[in-house]
């Protein structure tokens, strides 16, 4: 019997701050998996040295309150004084089990300072004073006690967070872990369009791919379109081996935390209409179609055209979306930036928003549009091919870089009410919520569904259920947890399905 282990390295490196992208999707799963009754879970990190720690119990409640939003962030307090919000800073770094990383660093400098773009000598200046205290409370901390490497267990199937993936892959540990992985593939996104990355950025995902192709016995895939691109590409390295694929869509998650808190769902009045765009603003995400249909429409349909909220950190290569906004003055008082926003600010904006956006050139997922058709709002989503996915089809479809397309498709949208309602009323009737309970057992499902003592599965005999359609449009409380029972291996043969058995992953 083999006993299932989840890497929290992630959530513990983001800090407490709201998760987005692929934080958020590993946040649930480890929320999900800290609720699990039916069969034992061990939690642990990987440390800077490539080696895994078990967590013990104090770290297990910090975990709890840190993946469920209980603890304090570095976030509002307006009007604050930067003494103030600096010991509001160094207490939650205090209270961390572990060194956050460098993105909380990054957020906290700008919680700090007060610079959304994460630019300048305030910023800068922020940022040193958390990380020379980051390096003082590591120096000052105790040793400690050594609870156990999940790695090093023949008996252990491990997950492996994204944040460990790149750890382990960078430090090229010659031996090999004992235990089976496996690992969440969000998207090839910096292999097959490295044009949006940048090169130091996209030499590491190309190493932090081989080693999960070398070392992983199950690739979980977001999307169907992932998993097709991870096919492509292993079969493309000449591994005569490559792990399993498989497919478990993680839904959106968004509101279903935001219900946990007691949210209102009806909709508030605002001054002004507003269309929501929420991403990490990069030049992937497109941004700079939508300031160029705001700039056609806004002599066309003046007071029709509703405010263009963009919501998101800013991320890279964004020169010419703030060099277009300095061309054109006109469109300050009609688009807006919104960054570091609470879970339940969030929630709000996708709540009150007339309809949304999503002009991405590509994506693995499509976390926001997701999250717009959970909260019942209309999307207008590019034709990039896991937005449909994300959105189950049910949303009208533009070429990404189609201007004209958008700007009739905005247009319609700002002056034809009927359309939006009737938008609205499909993804009332016919829009399949995933929720994260779901999401959680579709993974158990397809982790015991391999023979991790076996390794790898041949490309010609690769598992034929591995994209086979995630479970959606169900409730935790209706879920019946399923894990597959152990089943005999035939040698080159993929295992099939077998008896149901709740316990597999007892511990031993």
């Amino acid at each position: 019997m083999k006993t299932l282990y989840i890497d929290a390295s992630l959530p513990f490196r983001w800090g407490p701050h709201p998760p987005v992208g692929i934080p958020r999707v590993e946040t649930a799963l480890i929320r999900q998996a800290l609720r699990w009754k039916a069969s034992p879970v061990g939690f642990f990190i990987v440390d800077k040295r490539g080696q895994g720690q078990r967590l013990d119990e104090a770290e297990l409640r910090y975990l709890r309150r840190l993946v469920d939003g209980d603890l304090p962030q570095p976030i509002g307090d307006e009007g604050s004084s930067y003494l103030a919000r600096l010991w509001k800073v160094l207490s939650i770094m205090r209270e961390a089990p572990f060194a956050c990383g460098r993105e909380f660093d990054r957020v906290a400098a700008g919680f700090l300072s007060g610079c959304e773009k994460r630019r300048g000598v305030k910023f800068q200046l922020s940022k040193t004073a958390i990380r020379l205290f980051k390096i003082a409370k590591s120096a000052l901390r105790p040793s400690r006690l050594d609870t156990g490497d999940p790695l090093k267990d023949e008996n252990a199937l491990c997950f492996l967070s994204s944040a460990s993936v790149h750890e382990l892959a960078a430090r090229k540990l010659r031996a090999k872990a004992r235990c089976g992985i496996f690992t969440l593939m969000h998207d090839l996104i910096p292999m097959d369009f490295p044009q949006f990355v940048g090169p130091h950025h996209a030499r590491g995902f190309v190493r932090n791919t081989a080693w999960q192709l070398e070392n992983a016995h199950l690739l979980v895939c977001v999307s169907k379109y992932t998993a097709d691109r991870v096919k492509c590409h292993a079969k493309a390295s000449g591994l005569r081996l490559i792990p399993h694929v498989a497919v478990a869509s993680p839904g959106a998650f968004l509101r279903e935390g935001v219900a946990d808190r007691g949210m209102s769902t009806e909709r508030h009045k605002r001054d002004r209409k507003f269309v929501l765009y929420c991403s990490t603003i990069e030049i992937r995400k497109n941004h700079i179609l939508l300031l160029k249909v705001w700039h056609r429409l806004l002599p066309l349909l003046r007071d029709q055209l509703p405010t263009l909220v963009l919501c998101g950190r800013w991320g890279w290569m964004y020169e010419e979306l703030t060099a277009f906004m300095a061309e054109h003055p006109e469109l300050a008082g009609h688009v807006q930036f919104r960054s570091n926003l609470s879970d339940q600010e969030l929630a709000e904006l996708y709540r009150d928003a007339e309809f949304s956006v999503y002009p991405s050139a590509v994506e693995g997922w499509g976390l926001g549009a997701a999250e717009c058709l959970d909260f019942g709002l209309p999307v207008l989503i590019s034709d990039a091919p896991s937005l449909t996915e994300a959105t189950q089809g049910l949303m009208p479809t533009l070429p990404a870089h189609d201007v004209e397309a958008w700007c009739a498709a905005v247009t319609k949208a700002c002056t034809d009410p009927v359309w939006l309602a009737e938008l609205r009323h499909t993804i009332a009737t016919r829009y399949r919520p995933i929720r994260e309970r779901a999401f959680f057992a579709t993974i158990v499902d397809h982790v015991a569904a391999i023979d991790p003592v076996a390794e790898v599965a041949p490309v010609a005999e690769a598992n034929p259920a591995a994209g086979a359609d995630p479970v959606a449009g169900i409730t935790s409380d209706d879920l019946v947890p399923r894990i597959y029972g152990p089943h005999p291996v035939v040698a080159g043969q993929v295992r099939q399905p077998g008896v149901l058995a709740a316990d597999v992953f007892r511990r031993a």
